[in-house]
């Protein structure tokens, strides 16, 4: 019988035995020195030291598999290490031959999808943008580096319009007019007066921005921060193109916009704020060619006791500059009802090595796109202010 299977037993027996001991205790005819109760107890002794025997042998064995399972280990190390020595060195091998070793090689059916294959060789090249480029352009691999790259523009209108994702690629935009009617005073009984909404229904397609450029396998493996300045960039680059087309969306709307005239472009944007405000929207900003912005900033706060100060609102509203607005002109009013951007995802970011040859020259191609539209869905919470000569 097994060590551990003589354990249970024997302390099974032992609560039987404590059990028959406890009852005699507890029952009414109870006599301390009953001849059972003796052979009980010295029976409850004995078990107790064969149980602690047991115990004490099953502990020693453990320790004893444990230095066995050690000394195996040992002996095991040793042997592959003997092994390793008496190998004939590593001969470098061709892709090839690397390629028809392999057990992705020997596993091929001749169809559908097989294993992938990874080569341990190192090819380094200096296609387009590389290592090889950061050295010509004076870098040392000094163990600190402090990128001085200008920032990326901000997009100051996408900041100030509605952003709306969506679902697909179609869309259809509505804007609701009133066509008749509206509320009034009403006498008590009378009856009340109706107003009537028409839709404009306006249907269209996402617009594609998009950009890309190529890294090394190099750069990417051994300057992660160049690959992850890149992918922002990139980002960058497609929302600044966003911003540009908003531009020039709401440019080209500038034929439904009505007009606000002043003395000055000031006085203009004041005028503009309150053709707004009757068309019934709360103005909130103002795009401004910059140097309209910096005249203004020099007319307003020259001569003011606590000097001149930038990025400041113009009668409450936010700046928004854009070298794409005219000069001499200014958009006032409630951009986020008059302009929405739909856009289906975030920008987002691909990366291949499969793009045309550049398999072959360890280089990565990087992608960023998304699909937007900007569109001008309510004109009349818009005015173009102009300063009349």
């Amino acid at each position: 019988m097994h060590n551990s299977a003589v354990l249970d037993k024997l302390r099974e027996e032992l609560e039987t035995t404590q059990a028959s001991a406890l009852a005699m205790v507890e029952a009414d005819d109870y006599e301390p020195d009953s001849e059972a109760l003796k052979n009980l107890e010295e029976r409850g002794l004995y078990l107790n030291k064969q149980i602690d025997r047991l115990v004490a042998l099953l502990e020693s064995q453990s320790s004893a598999d444990a230095i066995d399972v050690r000394l195996a280990k040992a002996a095991k190390t040793q042997q592959d290490n003997a092994q390793r020595a008496a190998e004939p060195p590593v001969t470098r091998q061709t892709w090839g031959e690397a390629f028809v070793r392999s057990e992705e090689f020997k596993n091929y059916r001749g169809r559908g999808t097989s294993g992938m294959f990874e080569l341990d060789t190192v090819e380094e090249r200096a296609l387009p943008t590389g290592v090889a480029d950061l050295v010509a352009a004076g870098f040392k691999g000094a163990p600190y580096q402090v990128d001085t790259s200008p920032p990326a523009a901000p997009t100051p209108l996408m900041d100030n319009v509605t952003q709306i994702q969506v679902s697909g690629n179609s869309l259809e935009y509505i804007a609701w007019t009133k066509k008749a009617g509206g509320a009034a005073k009403v006498a008590e009984k009378a009856a009340k007066p109706s107003a009537e909404w028409g839709p404009t229904v306006t249907p269209s397609t996402l617009d594609t921005f998009a950009v890309y450029t190529q890294l090394t396998r190099q750069l990417i493996e051994d300057f992660a921060a160049v690959r992850a300045m890149i992918d922002g960039e990139l980002r960058r680059d497609v929302a600044r193109a966003e911003e540009a087309d908003g531009a020039a969306v709401l440019a080209a709307a500038s034929g439904t916009i009505p007009d606000a005239t002043g003395s000055d472009l000031l006085a203009a944007i004041r005028v503009g704020m309150g053709t707004v405000e009757a068309a019934g929207y709360t103005p909130t900003a103002v795009l401004l060619n910059p140097a309209d912005w910096a005249a203004m900033d020099i007319a307003v706060f020259a001569g003011t006791s606590y000097g001149p100060t930038v990025s400041q609102s113009f009668w409450g509203l936010t700046p928004i500059p854009s070298t794409t607005q005219t000069a001499g002109t200014a958009v006032v009013g409630d951009f986020r009802s008059a302009i929405h951007h739909y856009y289906r995802s975030a920008i987002s970011l691909y990366i291949t090595d499969s793009h045309a040859d550049t398999f072959l020259s360890n280089v990565f191609t990087l992608l960023a796109e998304r699909r937007s539209k900007t569109v001008v869905v309510r004109p009349q919470a818009l005015v173009e202010a102009t300063a009349t000569p």
